[in-house]
């Protein structure tokens, strides 16, 4: 089997490999960024914001939770490809709609998804802060921006960070289903080489191997940011 593995990475499937991981880390950590903004701006606002924008926020959460990502994809895809399919036919822009809208398709999707795992996360480590801390910053006279800079954001990152791991590894391992409409990342270049060197035991180990050394990476990322955002918290935790 190794054999195998380097006859085919040889034959030139070994760049398409690194094409296809390059694709999925850029898809997840995009996507992870917009989740994590969707995800700050729901807590907040199911926290402390107006009640009447919490019932629209709860919806979006309980909504996009309960359908399967993949439909979440097609729906995405398939509603807004003719449109995107003319506008660039007006633009003549042909070559963006073949090469990037699946992308943003997926950069979306991924951010959607993670968004909505990301509101609980996050709305999780706001209340995990101490009420005293904020009252003590106001009797001193902290003005709001120095209680969100100095308090609130350090101690809801460290908090969040163990939920962020989670919402992260499921989205890196989601971009394998934006491979269905298009997008050649690495579950997509496993299937291309399948397909063409009729190997797909190796293809399919190779994407195996790449998806676990990236997780494993991102996973030593997130122990490392948890102990530096962590200094001076462990023992009141």
């Amino acid at each position: 089997m190794l054999e195998t593995i380097f006859n085919v990475l040889r034959e030139g499937w070994g760049w398409m490999f690194l094409r296809g991981a390059a694709m999925t880390l850029l898809i997840s950590v995009l996507g992870m960024a917009l989740g994590v903004v969707i995800g700050i701006t729901g807590a907040s606002i199911k926290t402390n914001g107006p009640r009447w924008l919490r019932g629209p926020v709860s919806l979006y959460t309980t909504v996009v939770r309960s359908i399967p990502e993949l439909l979440i994809i097609y729906l995405l895809f398939f509603g807004s490809v003719q449109v995107v399919s003319d506008l660039a036919d007006f633009m003549r822009m042909e070559d963006v709609m073949t090469r990037w809208f699946p992308a943003l398709v997926g950069i979306l999707a991924i951010g959607l998804i993670a968004g909505s795992y990301s509101v609980e996360v996050f709305r999780g480590a706001l209340q995990a802060i101490p009420e005293g801390q904020i009252e003590a910053a106001k009797a001193i006279g902290m003005s709001p921006w120095q209680r969100l800079r100095r308090i609130i954001l350090p101690q809801m990152f460290w908090y969040a960070l163990p939920g962020a791991n989670n919402v992260w590894q499921t989205a890196l391992k989601d971009t394998a289903l934006i491979s269905l409409v298009g997008l050649v990342e690495i579950m997509r270049a496993a299937t291309l080489g399948a397909a063409n060197t009729r190997e797909p035991m190796a293809m399919y180990l190779i994407a195996g191997v790449l998806y676990f050394l990236i997780g494993a990476c991102s996973q030593a990322l997130f122990l490392l940011a948890e102990r530096y955002t962590g200094k001076g918290m462990r023992a009141q935790a």
